[in-house]
């Protein structure tokens, strides 16, 4: 296989990556060695972008000298980076800290086929259950905060109509004595008789 066989299959195995997990900007430079495939890449998170291309990266922060076979073992969980750095098969240059947080970001744990099919029904199967549980619990909410709205808005209604009855009464109040005071004044005394 060639490098850039090894390469594009290795890219496509584990080059996606949650961006998101990145702050600190970083470009790590891969060299595979001890294969018919080795070669070159490099891995960098710069502005914002991550990208891993079968080039030389001459401004790296670390750079990793890794055999093929240990690069695939690492990146697919069957070997331990740090151990294998111990044991002296991997070998670092610069920032430690760079080279090992892209290791780790890139590894994806392979499961076996039998295994995933299980977990993937229980995936539906625990997404079909949710909504429903869901949605009962959200309607009763949703019924609850509806009810409640409008019993504040009926309790509203009858404080500004007692407010409106307590006006008039009051106004009524205000405006009889005033007529009683017009209307004594109208009367007249009846005439004497002579």
């Amino acid at each position: 296989m060639t490098f850039q066989e090894k390469f594009d299959e290795l890219k496509g195995k584990y080059g996606k990556i949650d961006e998101s997990a990145l702050s600190e900007p970083f470009a790590v430079q891969i060299n595979m060695t001890e294969d018919e495939s080795q070669g070159t890449f490099y891995a960098a998170y710069m502005n914002g972008f991550f990208a891993v291309e079968p080039y030389d990266y001459h401004d790296h922060t670390a750079m990793i000298t890794i055999p093929v076979a240990t690069l695939e073992a690492v990146l697919s969980c069957k070997a331990d980076a740090v151990a294998e750095f111990l044991a002296g098969k991997i070998a670092v240059e610069g920032n430690l800290d760079h080279a090992l947080n892209l290791v780790n970001l890139m590894k994806k744990e392979e499961a076996p086929a039998k295994a995933k099919k299980p977990a993937a029904k229980k995936a539906a199967k625990k997404t079909e259950e949710k909504p429903a549980e869901k949605k009962a619990p959200a309607k009763k909410a949703v019924e609850k905060a509806v009810k409640k709205a409008a019993e504040k808005v009926e309790k509203k209604v009858e404080e500004k109509t007692e407010k409106k009855a307590e006006k008039k009464a009051e106004k009524k109040a205000e405006e009889k004595p005033a007529k009683k005071a017009e209307e004594k004044p109208a009367k007249k005394a009846p005439a004497k008789k002579k």
